[in-house]
């Protein structure tokens, strides 16, 4: 027994198209979905997001040791002399520090990506940023396309952005602004 990858209907012997919605039997055209219809069925398209979801969290944590360190040095020392609620007012308290760690994860991804071509986490996932022909992106190239790391929100529109429009289903919509792709 078949059933139709669209709908989950039970398709008859022989059938070219479902009964009830009219999709192909042989599966969608490669333009027929955006990435989040394809991802629910592409073994492979799931193992890449897992992969880029694997290689962000690797990455935020190296960010967020480079942010802790950058604390320690530049506010301990607020902490000693003004006292615990003057610490919790500096310039780098819990309200500030999603901001400037999302400003060190766009300096760490776009020097790491224009210099090349991947992140720490990307590396050990075997994944790689190149553009549309293949070469490792440029500094404007890879800031565009990571300009959405400020803060994690940005990013995860960037990436449903990416994914709920037609295009190649690797790429986050700034992946697309920037002309370059995860592979």
């Amino acid at each position: 027994m078949s059933y139709c990858w669209r709908c989950g209907t039970e398709l008859p012997e022989g059938a070219r198209f479902c009964p009830k919605c009219g999709a192909n039997v042989s599966g969608p055209e490669k333009g027929e979905m955006t990435g989040l219809g394809r991802i629910s069925y592409e073994a492979g398209l799931q193992d890449h997001w897992i992969r880029r979801i694997v290689a962000i969290i690797i990455d935020s944590v190296i960010v967020g040791a480079i942010a802790w360190v950058l604390n320690a040095i530049l506010f301990l020392p607020v902490l000693f002399t003004a006292g615990w609620p003057s610490f919790w007012a500096s310039p780098w308290n819990w309200i500030q520090f999603p901001f400037a760690m999302g400003l060190i994860y766009i300096f760490y991804f776009t020097i790491t990506e224009s210099i090349y071509g991947y992140t720490v986490g990307k590396k050990l996932m075997n994944l790689r940023v190149v553009t549309l022909n293949g070469q490792t992106p440029n500094l404007e190239k890879a800031f565009i396309r990571n300009i959405s790391n400020v803060y994690w929100i940005f990013l995860l529109l960037d990436v449903i952005g990416g994914l709920a429009t037609s295009g190649d289903p690797r790429q986050k919509y700034t992946d697309r602004i920037a002309s370059t792709v995860v592979v």
